[in-house]
């Protein structure tokens, strides 16, 4: 085709399968002219893993635009000549058809199938990895450009990470050194060239004595980098405020209480939540060893545990994402007058996760149960009120990820912690950060590059002496 055709078909259903991403399927239109009712049938086989409809018909258009071409007496000589004659030209148009629907066939296999095919690259991919020295020095990152939390236009760059030490007693005697680092990488849309990164991380050893504070905020809507920025400011200044102890109750008392604040005052701002907000998760580590872990919506803390058999981890997943899927999170939307369903194409087929809706309109569209600010979906039942779990670590316990759902989208606990573990036993934390970030953000590209969500995470090493 001699014209340049922006098909944004593809991406359109990835948009709406984004919980990051809720708008309606109006705002997206298929810009194919020739091949218009081709790109609606590629779309329908990607979001329901069917094989293309309307395939067939299109070749035996093309293959009789190609027999006119021909004379009769060739086409008649050729029509009789063996099937694995080259030179047909009969016969290369079936290959190039051929081609194309095996260029095509990961449309076809069903989104589980493609996370177990990326599951199985990336454990062959592990065990090929070149071992480092763990001796070896890690060279300085150097951060280009300032950080000014008032200004979310300027908050970060595409990459960032740092690393730092501090040393603890845990319960059980066991003495713990604490090395931490971070990273944070800037998403993009197609057609939004201006987007910002709404992600943030706040990583503070001894915030208040031997209490040490991780977290991750996710921002969505218009406004959401505001939201993440503001929680980053305002939740460790009350924690400084009412000075903790190291009473577990008082701990969680305080967190209570302050993300609750928290997601009052957001709403009092000069930006608006209506359609704006964040989800928010992190930990308080105790002196000795005790962790409180909160969560509003669904980022992810998870616990790589070291199992000994073959020098391997698995992973314990400290927080539960609120989604609009577990029975309780239901029930609190349904009878706060919410209605829970999913986005339609314009066919009627489903496409993405459960999400709230006020009825009989078609926003909100947030496709978790928990957030921070979001009052239109707050007055229907959505809740900012965080879940507090309470874990002491033990010998086993070697690192923890504290991470945004740009990477808990597409790859599994188990993949996660099979990579950092790897990195863990040589003593690299750059290396497990450089490499999960790298293998996060190529789940994103692996079917098409237009939309890429912000991925961000903590990687916290627990070492034991």
């Amino acid at each position: 085709m001699n014209q340049r055709i922006f098909d944004y078909t593809k991406s359109a259903s990835k948009r709406l399968k984004s919980p990051r991403i809720f708008k309606t399927e109006a705002n997206y239109q298929y810009h194919s002219r020739d091949n218009k009712n081709d790109n609606q049938n590629k779309a329908k086989s990607f979001i329901n893993d069917r094989p293309v409809q309307g395939q067939r018909d299109q070749s035996e258009k093309q293959y009789q635009i190609t027999k006119n071409r021909l004379t009769v007496n060739n086409y008649s000589q050729q029509s009789r000549q063996q099937l694995n004659n080259t030179h047909n030209k009969y016969n290369s148009f079936l290959d190039s058809i051929m081609k194309l629907n095996k260029s095509k066939e990961i449309n076809r296999i069903p989104i589980r199938s493609r996370k177990q095919l990326w599951h199985n690259y990336v454990s062959k991919y592990l065990t090929q990895t070149k071992k480092v020295n763990p001796d070896s020095s890690v060279p300085e990152r150097r951060v280009h450009s300032q950080i000014n939390i008032l200004k979310a236009e300027e908050i970060y760059n595409k990459n960032r990470s740092t690393a730092s030490l501090c040393s603890f007693e845990s319960q059980d005697n066991l003495q713990l050194n604490l090395k931490y680092t971070h990273k944070t990488r800037q998403g993009q849309i197609a057609n939004n060239p201006t987007k910002v990164n709404q992600d943030i991380f706040y990583c503070q050893t001894n915030l208040v004595e031997n209490l040490h504070l991780f977290f991750v905020c996710d921002g969505h809507g218009q406004n959401g980098q505001f939201v993440s920025n503001f929680i980053q400011t305002n939740l460790p200044n009350s924690i400084r405020r009412d000075k903790l102890s190291q009473q577990s109750h008082q701990i969680k008392e305080t967190l209570q209480k302050s993300i609750q604040n928290i997601s009052v005052n957001v709403n009092k701002q000069s930006f608006d939540t209506n359609f704006s907000g964040s989800t928010l998760n992190g930990i308080i580590l105790q002196e000795n060893g005790k962790i409180h872990s909160f969560n509003v919506g669904d980022s992810r803390t998870v616990i790589g545990k070291f199992i000994g058999y073959g020098s391997k981890f698995k992973p314990y997943q400290l927080s539960v994402d609120h989604k609009l899927t577990i029975k309780k999170e239901q029930y609190r939307v349904i009878s706060s007058g919410g209605k829970i369903d999913t986005f339609y194409d314009q066919n009627g087929n489903p496409i993405g996760p459960m999400r709230v809706w006020v009825n009989g309109t078609q926003y909100p569209g947030l496709a978790m149960s928990r957030s921070i600010g979001d009052q239109v979906a707050q007055s229907i039942g959505v809740s900012s009120v965080p879940d507090i779990v309470e874990y002491q670590l033990g010998s086993n316990d070697k690192f923890i990820i504290i991470a945004s759902d740009g990477i808990w989208e597409f790859l599994d606990n188990q993949i996660i912690v099979d990579i950092i573990g790897k990195y863990y036993q040589q003593n690299n934390i750059e290396g497990a950060s450089e490499e999960l970030m790298r293998v996060a953000y190529r789940m994103w590209t692996i079917d098409d590059d237009s939309v890429i969500d912000d991925i961000t995470f903590i990687i916290i090493f627990i070492q034991n002496q």
